[in-house]
């Protein structure tokens, strides 16, 4: 059910009617399509010298929603950052009753798992040459119809140089097992399109990626070392970011973003 107030609008929303404010209570579906699909209809240069609009309270949220040009502008008022949506009745109907945000986090939640399975994944890579053979280059992956994530990130740099940096020193072999074992994982800083990921693999392996909602997803594989600098465990990578850096084995820091082990 839905409480509205059509401000500048007769009861019915077919006309203006200036400085009107008038609430309707516990609407339901049918009645606010009408209401909508007559608010549509709305003369554009009444509508437009009057500025009417139907506020609308759903659930636990507020909208604002303005027509023009026979489609709903909605506002999300709680989201004042967030641009407008121009929507046919039927959309906007969607977004009201919270259907179409529980199909974007469905959709999300579905493609992240995918991408991440797909990043996790081995992946025959050529060898660079020169003095960094051996180093994976950036390798394209294959992308089932209609994912909606990629990843698309840090384009790769020159191989990583024999010393390593100052300060640098890298794990000894009967440590470095251990802890490659201990780190494996997948790391995020979000679960939204934008955030970074980095998966660790069983051989130290790093991948980096972005959540992502272009086409094509494409992943970095980072050469890196593990080792310590001034006592900090941390990756050294041949990445533009440099050092990864490893706080415990639930948490990494690289580019001054946090990203958390997933479960």
């Amino acid at each position: 059910m839905y409480n509205l107030t059509l401000v500048n609008l007769a009861v019915d929303a077919r006309s203006v009617v200036p400085s009107a404010q008038i609430p309707q209570r516990n609407l339901g579906p049918a009645a606010l399509r009408t209401l909508l699909l007559n608010f549509c209809e709305l003369d554009p240069i009444e509508n437009a010298i009057n500025e009417a609009e139907i506020r609308v309270q759903s659930r636990q949220e507020n909208y604002c929603i303005r027509t023009e040009r026979k489609h709903l502008i909605l506002y999300d008022v709680s989201r004042r950052d967030q641009p407008a949506q121009i929507l046919t009745v039927e959309e906007a109907l969607t977004e009201l009753d919270g259907t179409a945000t529980t199909a974007r986090h469905h959709s999300v939640l579905t493609a992240r798992a995918a991408a991440i399975a797909t990043a996790v994944a081995p992946v025959e890579l050529p060898l660079k040459a020169g003095p960094a053979a051996g180093a994976p280059a950036l390798g394209r992956l294959g992308v089932a119809a209609g994912l909606l994530l990629s990843f698309v990130i840090y384009l790769a740099a020159p191989a990583l140089p024999p010393d390593s940096g100052p300060g640098f020193v890298p794990v000894a072999a009967p440590e470095l097992a251990a802890l490659q074992a201990a780190l494996r994982g997948v790391y995020l800083t979000g679960n939204e399109p934008g955030q970074h990921g980095i998966v660790v693999d069983q051989s130290g392996e790093l991948k980096l990626f972005e959540l992502s909602a272009v086409a094509a997803p494409r992943v970095v594989h980072a050469l890196a070392v593990l080792g310590r600098r001034h006592a900090q465990l941390c990756y050294r990578t041949d990445q533009l970011g440099g050092l990864i850096e490893i706080k415990n084995n639930q948490t990494l820091i690289y580019c001054g973003e946090i990203y958390v082990r997933l479960p």
